[in-house]
């Protein structure tokens, strides 16, 4: 009896330290990698914009640690993962330069990450899963080096060219900041650089982040995918305040052959969350809120059909 208990507790204990996963160095990003079984599709996260780490957290409040609650749930159906702290967040490759860093800088390092994972294990399927702004940075890796990826996951991804989305959020501002947002938007549209930005503007469109803003409004999201000749599998929820059903749409129906999730519920942080906008938020710095029901198993079954391919 003794034994046994033993046993059960040595099996606990592992299953613990298994679900928490291990601490790497993926081409010179900090990440953490699960991998159960050692074999099958390896997902590769890639967080959303900002200083947002490997768990899907940011020191803007957001704790709900949504992709390492996906992570672990992934793990328990035996499904690897690796996620990084991207660049700029505290501990991993420092930002450098503002004004020197684009769209690009952010692909580049995804690149490196998932060149280290196919180094690990040649031979095996990488599957893209990129939330929010991170979708579009795994749609353009994988754009850029179709071969080294086996499959792409979209999560709560911007669909749209990202002035139409801005402008539906700028357009809550109250004037004259609305109309001097919107006028800046314009010229960095089209490529010009704007010298003098509003004090109440700066966070948005400070001159050293231009680059880098110029680089995203570039990007055309739904016509990109229509050159990733791979399973891909877009996910929306009809609670996003970020981003809405209209990204949803254009990104499913961008290829006849896109699978696509919508949950009615599912919010920007992959939570069951309400319409109401105060409980919305809320949630974003509930780390004991559960993710969305059927996200783990409509991605889950993404993945093991790509292992089967």
């Amino acid at each position: 009896m003794l034994r046994s208990l033993l046993l059960l507790a040595t099996m606990t204990m592992a299953c613990a330290a298994f679900a928490a996963g291990r601490s790497v160095d993926a081409g010179g990003f900090p990440a953490t990698l699960h991998d159960p079984a050692g074999a099958g599709p390896l997902v590769v996260m890639i967080a959303g914009s900002g200083p947002t780490d490997r768990d899907g957290n940011s020191a803007f409040g957001v704790t709900a640690a949504s992709l390492r609650k996906l992570a672990d749930a992934l793990a328990a159906r035996g499904i690897g993962s690796l996620r990084y702290d991207k660049r700029g967040v505290p501990g991993s490759a420092p930002a450098g330069n503002e004004a020197d860093v684009t769209f690009s800088t952010y692909v580049d390092d995804l690149r490196s990450v998932a060149a280290w994972a196919a180094a690990r294990s040649p031979g095996r399927p990488l599957v893209l899963l990129g939330h929010s702004e991170g979708g579009l940075v795994a749609l353009e890796a994988t754009r850029a080096a179709p071969d080294a990826v086996s499959g792409l996951v979209l999560l709560a991804t911007p669909g749209r060219p990202l002035a139409e989305m801005l402008r539906d959020q700028l357009a809550n501002l109250p004037p004259p900041g609305r109309g001097e947002a919107l006028a800046i938007l314009q010229e960095l549209e089209a490529g010009r650089r704007v010298e003098t930005v509003p004090a109440g503007l700066a966070g948005l469109f400070r001159p050293s982040v231009q680059p880098f803003v110029v680089s995203l409004l570039a990007l055309r999201p739904a016509a990109a995918l229509t050159e990733v000749d791979m399973p891909v599998l877009v996910v929306g929820g009809g609670t996003d305040i970020q981003v809405g059903r209209a990204d949803f749409d254009a990104l499913a129906g961008a290829r006849a052959d896109v699978a696509s999730r919508w949950f009615e519920s599912m919010n920007h942080v992959l939570a069951d969350a309400p319409a109401d906008r105060a409980a919305n938020i809320a949630t974003y710095g509930d780390p004991d809120v559960p993710l969305v029901g059927g996200l783990v198993d409509t991605i889950a079954g993404f993945v093991d059909g790509i292992a089967a391919r």
